[in-house]
């Protein structure tokens, strides 16, 4: 008699899979960046959002790995861009989505974070990528006056979603979700 899981096949297996889970969860982070966009956050500084979308990218991380989330948050910005936004926003979203990527799977791969830790980095690197962007194309002055609200904005919202990774993480069952 051969027991249910006695083999647990990995769910990335196939490329359809991968192709299916990749669609699901850059779906998830478009509609969790459309829901920003209908209710941006009551502050004045222009780039402060949430960052649900993010939440999205760092369950990848965690779940799937850095190459797979990478992907996803590439579809993310490119496909956000498109959808919701102009060619000019794409650069600050790109430079600070890469930033943001690298510094959490860096932080993953070190294990010495949790998820909510990750997430802080990731919300504070976020924010740094976009100000190196407006301080190349735009200003280095109005990168350095907007610096410390988006340091505290990153370190805020990258808790909240870190809380709420936390939370979902641990209702969804381990699935072998790696490559």
């Amino acid at each position: 008699m051969i027991r249910r899981n006695a083999t647990k096949r990995n769910t990335l297996s196939s490329p359809g899979r991968r192709a299916a889970w990749y669609g699901l969860l850059t779906a998830l982070a478009l509609c969790a960046g459309y829901l920003e966009v209908l209710v941006p956050l009551p502050v004045s500084v222009p780039g402060i959002k949430l960052g649900l979308g993010n939440a999205v990218v760092l369950f990848a991380l965690e779940r799937m790995g850095a190459r797979p989330a990478l992907f996803i948050m590439l579809a993310k910005v490119f496909c956000s861009m498109l959808l919701f936004s102009t060619p000019q926003m794409l650069a600050f979203s790109l430079g600070g989505g890469l930033l943001s990527w690298a510094i959490m799977a860096a932080a993953v791969r070190l294990d010495l974070f949790s998820e909510v830790g990750v997430s802080v980095l990731g919300g504070v690197a976020h924010n740094a990528g976009q100000l190196l962007v407006v301080a190349a194309l735009l200003s280095p002055q109005v990168a350095l006056v907007n610096a410390p609200v988006l340091a505290i904005a990153g370190v805020a919202c990258g808790l909240a979603i870190g809380l709420i990774l936390r939370g979902v993480l641990a209702a969804l069952p381990k699935a072998g979700l790696r490559e």
